[in-house]
């Protein structure tokens, strides 16, 4: 009778896990399909292509922080408006990358930038682009589709794994350029690092296995994708930047996650709960971004009261990452951990003070 008993508990135990999996998965899939709006390739779109090709004029651009899709944007930017030159901590204000956080609350785990892919998005139609992004379950039409594409004229963005393009073991999500190919393989610009003037070559065989990699790692519906970025005459106003990325770093919370400050505060009740941190990067990441924020806005913004306001407190928020980082390198013991929660916290109040000096001043800002 006790074992029935035992047996039973245990079946509904392993039901219950097996269904949030399922339903964790469902959200997240959801998520994709709104934030992406991916299209299927069809076979029959497919037209044929020269058996190689090469889009000419890019520059190399390329970063040792995590800003790698910044950087592809810019190299497209760079070849498009040869009159225009933007920086990547300009890109990073129109994707809204650098202005926001995530926490997952099941899973505990806190990532100090945005979803990239989105923020791309996002942040095309104000550099005079629509982005679409394309989606396959097929090695054979993934490859065809983005030779085709490139063929035309199109560089690729692809988010891939390092580690699998290098031949390396583990797991880095990274965003390359790719602008040419031959029937062996890919010409592409490397995002990450410095001296990446010239261009890498990969085979067919490594960039099937590195996107196909990245997708499976953060369960994205497909197997393999890519943007491709098509000129449109809309142009998105400055105005609504702002906004958005004061509403991304005021963020909200769900029962699953939360964003914005939200997250940060979460994170930090999560390490001082648990007594527990090996997160340096996050903190580093965070210390670095909000610097480069706080750059931009005195660069651009220098003339307008708020928003040099803004910059100031970025400045702040990013002394304090930085005393994080410090107190991380002498010890990591309860005490340590403590004073770093509350540093954490102190920033996700100063980041919705940002984010509201920010949705004030989207409505008084003008300028394209």
């Amino acid at each position: 009778m006790i074992v029935n008993i035992v047996s039973i508990i245990v079946v509904v135990i392993a039901l219950i896990i097996y269904l949030f999996f399922i339903i964790f998965n469902f959200y997240q899939q959801k998520y994709y399909h709104q934030a992406y709006s991916p299209k299927s390739i069809r076979p029959g779109e497919i037209l044929k292509y020269p058996e190689k090709y090469n889009i000419d004029g890019f520059v190399s651009v390329s970063s040792q922080k995590q800003y790698q899709e910044a950087a592809a944007l810019k190299m497209i930017n760079d070849k498009n408006n040869t009159n225009q030159n933007i920086s990547i901590n300009n890109i990073n204000f129109l994707m809204g990358y650098t202005y926001g956080a995530s926490f997952n609350k099941l899973n505990k785990n806190f990532v100090p930038f945005l979803e990239p892919i989105s923020c791309v998005k996002i942040s095309a139609p104000f550099l005079g682009l629509n982005m679409d992004y394309r989606t396959s379950n097929s090695p054979k039409l993934f490859i065809d589709a983005v030779k085709c594409y490139i063929s035309k004229g199109y560089p690729i963005l692809a988010q891939v794994d390092m580690a699998t393009l290098l031949g390396r073991s583990g797991f880095y999500s990274i965003s390359e350029l790719i602008v040419g190919y031959n029937k062996s393989g890919f010409y592409y610009y490397e995002t990450l690092g410095i001296n990446n003037e010239k261009k890498k070559y990969i085979s067919n065989k490594q960039l099937i296995a590195a996107a196909n990699k990245l997708n499976t790692k953060f369960k994205k519906p497909w197997k393999y994708g890519f943007c491709i970025f098509k000129a449109s005459e809309e142009k998105e106003e400055i105005k609504n930047a702002i906004k958005n990325n004061g509403k991304n770093l005021i963020g909200e919370t769900s029962d699953r996650t939360a964003s914005g400050a939200q997250a940060i505060a979460a994170f930090a009740k999560h390490i001082k709960e648990t007594k527990t941190f090996d997160s340096g990067w996050v903190i580093e990441a965070l210390e670095y971004s909000r610097r480069d924020n706080a750059e931009f806005f005195e660069e651009f913004f220098k003339d307008n009261f708020d928003l040099s306001k803004v910059a100031n407190l970025f400045r702040v928020v990013s002394d304090n990452y930085n005393k994080a980082l410090k107190i991380i390198k002498v010890t990591m013991n309860d005490e340590n951990i403590e004073k770093v929660s509350d540093l954490l916290f102190e920033n996700s109040q100063i980041e919705e003070q940002i984010g509201k000096l920010l949705e004030k001043a989207s409505y008084e800002v003008t300028s394209n």
